[in-house]
């Protein structure tokens, strides 16, 4: 079970792989045979080396991912019971760092679909589906309010029961 605030409990196991919503997103569409640039930031170690690898191999173009030299590249902390609940903890460091300066605003508005998740920041979001023409998908998480000018953009919305009960101004029990 997931454990209650301040308590610790006892784990069966762990893994450490790459991904990241915009990530796994991202080599989904690639493994539909589609043609995938991921825009974001890593940072300069290890970790961001392994992602731009992983996502290479997978055929996802990683030409507008920017790299910070300062910043280390994003981590999530997953833990997951035997119900299959989760809890998950983003640490968004580089990703969180992209700016709406950072946007190839070319790419972005020459593909068919653009996949964005709040792992970045809520400005680059909005520049993001400002260059969009295409169709605009967009996972709200973390879940925060959202203004409703972007919404309006939005033409898929993928909330988690979470995330919906925030955005529809509802509490969960």
């Amino acid at each position: 079970r997931l454990p209650r605030p301040g308590e610790t409990v006892m784990g069966r196991g762990h893994a450490h792989d790459t991904g990241g919503k915009g990530a796994n997103q991202a080599v989904a569409a690639a493994r539909l045979g589609r043609s995938v640039a991921m825009v974001g930031m890593v940072g300069g170690d290890d970790a961001g080396n392994r992602l731009l690898a992983a996502l290479d191999a997978a055929g996802v173009s990683t030409a507008t991912v920017r790299r910070s030299p300062s910043l280390a590249t994003g981590l999530a902390l997953i833990m997951v019971d035997d119900a299959a609940e989760n809890t998950i903890v983003v640490i968004p460091a580089a990703n969180g760092a992209l700016a709406p300066a950072d946007l190839d605003a070319a790419v972005i508005g020459a593909a068919a679909v653009v996949l964005l998740q709040l792992e970045i920041p809520l400005e680059t979001v909005e520049a993001a589906t400002g260059y969009a023409r295409g169709l605009v998908v967009l996972n709200p998480a973390p879940a925060h309010p959202l203004p409703a000018a972007l919404l309006s953009r939005i033409d898929v919305l993928v909330p988690n029961r979470t995330e919906l009960a925030l955005l529809a101004g509802a509490s969960l029990p």
